[in-house]
């Protein structure tokens, strides 16, 4: 099984992308606990692991999860004031490496 990683993406691009979410509904903030608890558990998200991770090399990141197909669908710790946008990526199972 391929290991996850995180991505550490560009930020306006991110921004650009989670405007576009809001407006086609398919932004999932941790207060819609019920459609974020689905995406999480669906995708396979090791939330504590990644927003430890996370928040170790940024203090204070919100989650956030943008529930569409690539390239921005995904698992994001972000922040507004460091202009900072990691993503945590599980590659499919298909395409771990023998």
């Amino acid at each position: 099984m391929p290991r996850p990683t995180v991505e550490q993406l560009h930020f306006s691009e991110f921004k650009r992308a989670m405007e576009r979410a809001i407006v086609a509904g398919t932004r999932i903030t941790p207060k819609e606990r019920e459609r974020w608890v689905k995406y999480v558990d669906t995708h396979r998200v090791r939330e504590t692991n990644f927003q430890a991770y996370a928040n170790g090399l940024f203090s204070g990141l919100e989650p956030l999860i943008l529930d569409e197909a690539p390239p921005w669908g995904g698992y994001y710790m972000w922040s507004q004031d460091y202009e900072v946008v990691l993503r945590w990526n599980r590659p499919a199972p298909d395409a771990a490496q023998p």
